[in-house]
């Protein structure tokens, strides 16, 4: 995917005069429906062409992996299309998620999406592979979203996005997906991840999965101000960059 920006205007004016021109443009295999250009599975596009559904959206990021997309508007919205998550169908046109929620971060793994919004919340969608869905017994479930999005039948086939347990109350500034496992960012600058763990990729001194986020040991006390932590996802591998700040 590649997004060539135009303008940013803003996207809440409803008639549609001055609404941002951002134009993403897709090539490659198409087969999921995740260049958004087709109906057609067996699509492959060796030139750039414009994917379809997003006129008029003032996109402020956009993510890909494992054969589905995710864009964020300016105004907070969340559209979605490609591969579809778990036991649902895919989707050959990006489509929003209606929601009161104000999403600020998206990040893709193989099966799974987690989002966050602006009040510091972390929701995931997708499958339970490696627990990288953490504990739905315990989650929080906000089936409207996607029933929304993909309709009742789809609802009733239990794909919903569930609230991040385990956090403690604290704020989250940065999300991150690998193939089959998560991290985040606190407010506090405390890194917790969790799902697939074979390659020792959670960071937490073993292999073994984890269903709720559990905080990595960066081993030297961190400067108590000044400092920036981001987490950076790989397959089967994870990064940290603690930043000094002047």
């Amino acid at each position: 995917m590649w997004h060539a920006p135009f303008t940013s205007l803003d996207e809440s004016d409803q008639s549609g005069a001055g609404l941002s021109r951002d134009t993403v443009y897709g090539f490659g295999s198409g087969k999921r429906g995740q260049l958004g250009v087709s109906m057609d599975n067996n699509i492959s596009i060796s030139l750039p062409q414009a994917t379809v559904g997003l006129e008029g959206v003032e996109i402020i990021s956009i993510d890909a992996n494992g054969d589905h997309n995710a864009v964020l508007s300016g105004g907070g919205h969340l559209y979605t299309w490609g591969r579809g998550f778990g036991s649902t169908s895919n989707v050959h046109y990006p489509r929003r998620l209606p929601s009161s929620l104000c999403f600020i971060q998206v990040a893709l793994g193989w099966n799974h999406m987690l989002v966050l919004t602006g009040g510091g919340e972390v929701f995931m969608l997708g499958g339970n592979h490696h627990g990288v869905l953490g504990d739905p017994q315990k989650g929080s479930l906000v089936k409207h979203l996607y029933a929304c999005l993909h309709g009742p039948e789809e609802e009733l086939r239990g794909e919903s996005l569930v609230k991040v347990q385990g956090l403690d109350g604290s704020k989250v500034v940065q999300i991150a997906a690998g193939a089959e496992h998560s991290a985040l960012v606190t407010e506090n600058r405390v890194i917790k991840t969790w799902g697939w763990g074979e390659h020792g990729q959670l960071g937490l001194g073993g292999t073994y999965d984890q269903i709720i986020p559990q905080a990595v040991p960066l081993g030297n006390e961190l400067p108590r101000r000044h400092s920036m932590i981001k987490v950076y996802y790989g397959s089967g591998f994870t990064f940290a960059i603690i930043a000094l700040c002047t």
